[in-house]
């Protein structure tokens, strides 16, 4: 039996249920700020996902296992009907739940989510990059290799003072065990989920920084092929939305899950 994640909550029992999933090295508490200017109108539910937080991480999980583990830990907590918002690996992990459970899923809002790589090739150059790095959380110095992390290309927009931050809030997970968790949810094993995301009915948004250029790309091209998903660039701002702005990104998610539609029905499309 799948044992129950220990899961922050903030707002009423009795209003509509919004899961939202962190990314990569973070917690539940990265979302902590957003909740709190949503916890009047939504029951905010902010899990640290396995390998995360002291969580455990079961043995031989692939991408498709551990977000399957990660939806059986929050079975237990959840109605019929909930929205989900995730970050990063985060959003990566809400999509591929929306597509495996449409009918649950009252709306959708991905931040800075990668939907999937398109070819073999690509995949494999993935699994060979996000190896390397599994290694040297294996190997390296604990926690300076987060400079490194934090100095990648997508981090580039990050201050000083920012990317200093991140390295002390991360410093506390333990890196073998992340570096297990990579290999588990690393976009080089994770199916590409854009057909699965057009086929869905619910209300969905795509968020990304207007100074993330990958990403806003990336957004741009998947709200093209998936009709009824909104792209929502927010000036300023650059891939972790949610850290720099929390108060934008509420706004969006406020306007994307509307209470009526945690009471309609939402499958895939045929």
């Amino acid at each position: 039996m799948t044992r129950p994640a220990a899961i922050r909550s903030l707002g009423a029992a009795h209003l509509p249920t919004l899961v939202l999933l962190h990314g990569f090295m973070g917690s539940g508490d990265d979302w902590l700020r957003t909740a709190r200017l949503l916890s009047d109108r939504y029951r905010c539910l902010l899990p640290d996902l396995p390998g995360h937080g002291g969580q455990p991480l079961p043995a031989d999980l692939d991408f498709e296992g551990y977000c399957e583990h990660v939806w059986k830990q929050l079975a237990p907590v959840l109605p019929v009907r909930v929205a989900l918002a995730g970050y990063s690996m985060g959003g990566r992990i809400a999509a591929w739940l929306a597509t495996r459970h449409p009918e649950s899923i009252a709306a959708l809002v991905l931040e800075g989510a990668h939907p999937g790589l398109e070819t073999e090739a690509e995949r494999l150059a993935r699994r060979r990059h996000d190896g390397t790095w599994a290694r040297r959380l294996e190997q390296e110095a604990w926690p300076w290799i987060l400079e490194d992390w934090y100095r990648q290309p997508v981090f580039a927009d990050l201050t000083p003072a920012r990317r200093k931050a991140f390295i002390q809030e991360r410093s506390a997970q333990d890196p073998a065990t992340l570096a297990r968790v990579l290999r588990a949810t690393g976009l080089g094993g994770q199916p590409d989920l854009r057909p699965g995301l057009a086929g869905l009915t619910c209300p969905r948004a795509f968020i990304a920084g207007a100074r993330d250029t990958k990403f806003s790309a990336l957004g741009q091209a998947l709200a093209d092929t998936c009709a009824g998903l909104e792209l929502v660039k927010l000036d300023g701002l650059g891939h972790n939305c949610h850290a720099q702005d929390p108060g934008q990104v509420a706004a969006v998610i406020e306007q994307v899950c509307h209470p009526m539609h945690f009471t309609q029905t939402s499958t895939a499309s045929s």
